[in-house]
């Protein structure tokens, strides 16, 4: 089938059934049936879900944490979408084994305190893209006005159809970025880590500039004054945090920079092919930061 763009507003467990049933459209299957999002018990984790991907013999899941985490050391509890990778899955206990890559978004904070937020009331606005080789995701929560440090994010599953070399390893990774950067949790439960790149199972860092490379230049991508079209470059996946071992490009997002001609709603369409991209400019309730990205729109 082909990729489908989705936009709109919806609960986190809403919009992680949206992801999954694609997925599953998509040639993905059903990790763990018992994992769904029909259990939206406030305080807990079970609104979730379970994929398998056959041909890298790996599970994906995503998960609904309406318990929250410390995200950084003891200064700020969040609540939010847990995404890992398992290379095995415990289908007796219907769980997942020690052995796991994750992110953990914190789409919903407070200062100090648990938040208010109901993960399964407070809608988030989404913009989301998913094929066969996974999905990017770009959301921004609903305000309110206990909860001051609610966050915006990227989040990118991919599965590079074909790497540069064999490495004995999966075809998956996953990118992720904040519009906030203070969330970094370098001391907290391992739980509320957000890792900005996660490459299953080699490594997890905190940082985006490791595994991950976008056009180094004073604007990501930019559109030409003298001919009227956008230059860019997919960002380069690495095999390792120090980037000398490039595996591919991605095909589902790239980088751009506000003030190079380009801007929120600005639709970039590649010569030659059907191929568009969506560049979305995203700010949070809390925090004037901005993540800028451009997601495919169109196949």
């Amino acid at each position: 089938m082909a990729g489908t763009f989705y936009s709109g507003a919806k609960v986190l467990a809403d919009l992680i059934d949206e992801i999954a049933d694609k997925l599953i459209a998509e040639g993905w299957t059903d990790g763990d049936t018992t994992w769904d999002t029909t259990d939206r018990t406030v305080g807990a984790n079970n609104a979730r879900r379970c994929l398998y991907h056959s041909t890298d013999d790996i599970y994906l899941t995503l998960e609904c944490h309406d318990q929250s985490y410390w995200v950084y050391s003891t200064s700020y509890q969040a609540k939010g979408l847990r995404i890992a990778f398992h290379s095995t899955w415990d289908s007796v206990n219907h769980t997942y084994p020690n052995m796991d890559y994750h992110t953990y978004i914190p789409f919903f904070g407070r200062s100090s305190t648990t938040p208010v937020t109901n993960c399964f009331s407070t809608q988030l606005t989404y913009y989301c893209w998913v094929d066969s080789t996974g999905f990017v995701l770009m959301a921004r929560p609903e305000a309110n006005s206990t909860d001051n440090l609610q966050v915006s994010a990227i989040t990118v599953v991919e599965r590079i159809a074909s790497k540069e070399y064999s490495d004995g390893l999966t075809n998956f990774y996953n990118y992720t970025k904040l519009n906030y950067e203070g969330w970094r949790n370098t001391a907290g439960n391992s739980l509320g880590r957000c890792h900005n790149m996660c490459r299953p199972f080699t490594y997890t860092n905190s940082w985006s500039t490791e595994g991950i490379q976008f056009w180094h230049a004073d604007y990501h991508a930019f559109k030409s004054d003298g001919n009227g079209k956008v230059y860019y470059a997919k960002p380069l996946i690495f095999n390792d945090q120090a980037e000398t071992m490039p595996i591919g490009q991605s095909e589902l997002f790239f980088m751009f920079s506000e003030g190079g001609g380009l801007v929120d709603g600005d639709v970039v369409a590649i010569d030659g092919a059907t191929t568009k991209f969506l560049c979305i400019g995203m700010d949070s309730p809390d925090n004037t930061g901005r993540v800028n990205y451009a997601i495919k729109y169109v196949e």
